[in-house]
């Protein structure tokens, strides 16, 4: 028995002694009402596909109408997803230092479940006092990871709470009159609201998307560049995707090409190279002549994708051939969409 288990299998025996021998009965009914979050591991909301290997956020909350005393919380989680070693934080429900706790991350659970289980119990003898929660707070949070496709579930279950006639159930929140921990309890804690099961679709993980070039666009993924498009066309034209999709910012030099995959996550961006258009404006003019003219003659071009547009005949430095060629750019003589084409 690992040592995890050995400190819940204390902790549970605790718990068990309170429920079984605290025999105290309120005039009001103690209610406990739980609530559910899964989200991305940031608090952000999933979206409503997540491929497998993805890693969520599991927060349970609690809110109640008297003091909390011992507490066992079962949460279960369909078996396509994994628990996340050592990524359990419990609340110190009575204090810090004043709170037992237990946890075990492989919880035997229903046929087609997984389940964690946590426990809190009181040290009295550390100055411990008992809560109530008139707001959601949280008691639990964990990571699970996504491991195979399904339309999966996390949940609370009601049908696992310690009453008189489930005596055994593992799901269970003790009530106390006042904050003093050595009030009793009564014997099968809070009567529980609990919320629909959460589900989230888990798809195989997307297929890696190829970014192809069509009509002449060429994909250069040494420079993370794409070009091979004509000035003043769309870039858009001369590019797909299989596996994916993808969108062009401007069809200038310097505007991006993002690749997406099929989940709509970002794969890779290229930066857009229009030959001869050195300044971005998407066109061919005086000012791109004038900087190729200038690089030529001892003032560098520091912008890594605009120095690639000058070098229009790509020899790999900015000579006065390029100047020549971006000039007749000006006066309507064609310049290369690549000049590294064959």
């Amino acid at each position: 028995m690992s040592k995890t288990k050995k400190i819940l299998s204390v902790v549970l025996a605790v718990v068990m002694a309170f429920s079984v021998f605290s025999i105290c009965a309120f005039a009001d009914t103690p209610t406990a009402t739980w609530s559910i979050e899964v989200t991305a591991t940031d608090g952000s909301a999933l979206p409503a596909t997540i491929p497998t290997g993805t890693q969520v956020k599991v927060t349970v909350k609690l809110q109640t109408n008297f003091y909390v005393g011992t507490v066992g919380l079962p949460v279960y989680f369909s078996d396509a997803f994994s628990y996340v070693d050592g990524s359990a934080v419990q609340t110190a429900i009575y204090g810090t230092g004043a709170t037992r706790f237990g946890f075990n991350g492989d919880y035997t659970a229903d046929t087609g479940y997984k389940a964690v289980y946590a426990v809190y119990v009181p040290n009295s003898g550390a100055g411990a006092t008992s809560p109530m929660y008139s707001t959601a707070t949280t008691v639990l949070t964990f990571v699970l990871e996504a491991v195979s496709e399904a339309a999966a579930e996390v949940k609370l279950d009601d049908t696992k709470q310690k009453a008189t006639d489930n005596i055994g159930g593992p799901f269970y929140c003790g009530s106390r009159d006042s904050s003093d921990v050595s009030t009793e309890e009564a014997m099968v804690g809070q009567t529980f609201t609990v919320p629909a099961a959460t589900e989230v679709v888990i798809a195989d993980a997307a297929a890696e998307p190829v970014l192809t070039g069509i009509n002449g666009g060429y994909v250069d993924d040494t420079n993370e560049y794409v070009y091979g498009i004509p000035v003043g066309d769309d870039a858009a034209d001369y590019f797909e995707v299989e596996n994916g999709s993808f969108t062009v910012s401007a069809s200038v030099t310097g505007g991006t090409l993002t690749v997406y995959d099929s989940n709509n996550a970002v794969y890779a961006t290229y930066t857009v190279i229009i030959f001869g258009d050195v300044d971005g404006s998407g066109d061919i003019t005086v000012l791109d002549e004038a900087i190729v003219y200038g690089a030529t003659n001892g003032v560098s071009i520091t912008d890594p994708a605009s120095f690639f547009a000058a070098d229009v005949d790509g020899s790999g430095d900015i000579t006065v051939l390029d100047e020549a060629i971006v000039y007749g750019g000006t006066t309507g003589v064609a310049v290369t969409v690549n000049p590294y084409a064959a």
